[in-house]
């Protein structure tokens, strides 16, 4: 590891810059609940504050928590996050960091296929969502009942469509606390960062009709 000439790691003279001083006490606790930092209303500091020292933070995070800070492009736009998804969780304690429950991860999975596979880009209605989730699934609405009540535990057989539509408002806020939507009543647009939803469960949108079909 390299030191300056007053034994001081290098990396570190990021704390030097003034903006520092502004920005870097709240960018890292975002980064560490599991927010993702974009150039987009009130992040757009904190975004450039990351641009600006991406190499140098990279190296923070990597040598003081073991955890690798990235950078993800969806063509001209970019997003930061600290990578939880590794083999190695870090150093980062439990209670200083979210994850996403399984629950909103299903959800996430079926409104990224309904937006950006089957080509729904002006949907913005939080009611036109769920009824669009109610209605593609119809057929296998008990499947879709089964898949969320194992992972979550507590939703019965024959809970009806309104334990559904409150599950994919749940999470949608907790996308939106995430940094991936912007959230108003029954108002929602994805931000670039809920592409982050596709970099770690590709697979799985491709399939989840089957998937479904499969807890019938």
């Amino acid at each position: 590891m390299e030191h300056n000439s007053e034994g001081t790691l290098d990396f570190l003279k990021f704390q030097i810059d003034p903006d520092a001083q502004l920005y870097f006490g709240e960018v890292d606790y975002y980064l560490k609940d599991g927010i993702h930092i974009q150039q987009y209303g009130d992040q757009i500091p904190y975004y450039w504050f990351l641009k600006k020292h991406k190499q140098h933070l990279e190296k923070y995070y990597s040598y003081f928590y073991g955890i690798h800070l990235k950078e993800e492009n969806l063509e001209a736009d970019s997003y930061f996050f600290l990578d939880f998804n590794t083999t190695s969780r870090g150093k980062i304690p439990w209670t200083y960091r979210d994850t996403l429950k399984n629950e909103y991860a299903i959800i996430g999975i079926i409104t990224y296929k309904i937006i950006f596979h089957e080509g729904n880009l002006e949907l913005n209605s939080v009611s036109k969502l769920q009824e669009m989730i109610r209605n593609d699934y119809e057929e296998y609405k008990e499947g879709l009942i089964r898949l969320l009540a194992q992972s979550r535990g507590d939703i019965k057989i024959d809970d009806d469509d309104e334990r559904i539509d409150t599950v994919v408002y749940n999470a949608l806020k907790n996308f939106k606390r995430l940094g991936w939507m912007d959230l108003d009543k029954d108002y929602f647009e994805p931000r670039t960062s809920f592409n982050r939803i596709n970099s770690v469960y590709e697979k799985q949108i491709r399939d989840i009709d089957k998937i479904i079909a499969s807890y019938q």
